[in-house]
């Protein structure tokens, strides 16, 4: 079932980053890796985020700075998996507790990536000085105010969804789906193995 959760969660955030794509900024990476970290654990933590930034930018491109961007949502999901005590918190709690991580992460990546911007500069933009730094934080000012939407939309929204999913007992049906499409898959495979 992990693997199934996971999947969804990769493939929405490489679809919001491409096809869907709102604004520069606007992403389902963050939710998609708070929600690996918390429901899914460390290993998945690294894992979804990984793959989405892979897939993702194989498709649309990246800059030299993708190790910074790529590290800044692994270490959001790894930063949700310790938080394990939210796992166990009443649903209403745990979306706005996710909510509150969705805006640190903002200004974490935010923090995280400008750094990187102004260190890796192959473009020249920034000098190499504290002042350079600056202004490299005051020209991403504008991406971490989109940022800060984005995760205040979809991280709550998000969390909500895989609350009431569980709240309904779906998560139950769709164990069921899942271990009976994963049946058939394995006796299909048998199956062709023995002609």
């Amino acid at each position: 079932m992990k693997i199934f959760f996971s999947a969804i969660l990769i493939l929405l955030a490489i679809l919001f980053r491409t096809i869907w794509h709102v604004a520069p900024n606007v992403e389902y990476v963050t939710a998609a890796s708070l929600l690996a970290g918390v429901y899914l654990g460390k290993k998945y933590a690294i894992l979804v985020p990984l793959i989405i930034m892979v897939l993702s930018d194989t498709l649309i491109g990246n800059t030299n700075i993708f190790v910074f961007t790529w590290s800044a949502y692994i270490m959001i999901g790894l930063f949700a998996s310790q938080g394990s005590t939210l796992y166990k918190v009443e649903p209403f709690k745990k979306v706005l507790g996710a909510a509150g991580m969705g805006i640190g992460a903002s200004f974490f990546f935010f923090a995280w990536t400008n750094f990187g911007v102004w260190l890796m500069d192959s473009w020249g933009m920034y000098p190499r000085t504290l002042g350079g730094l600056m202004e490299s934080y005051s020209m991403g000012l504008p991406f971490l105010k989109l940022n800060l939407l984005g995760n205040l939309f979809f991280v709550p929204v998000s969390f909500g969804a895989v609350e009431m999913v569980k709240k309904w007992g779906l998560d139950k049906h769709i164990q069921f789906i899942y271990n009976d499409c994963i049946c058939k898959c394995k006796l299909s495979t048998l199956f062709c193995r023995l002609r």
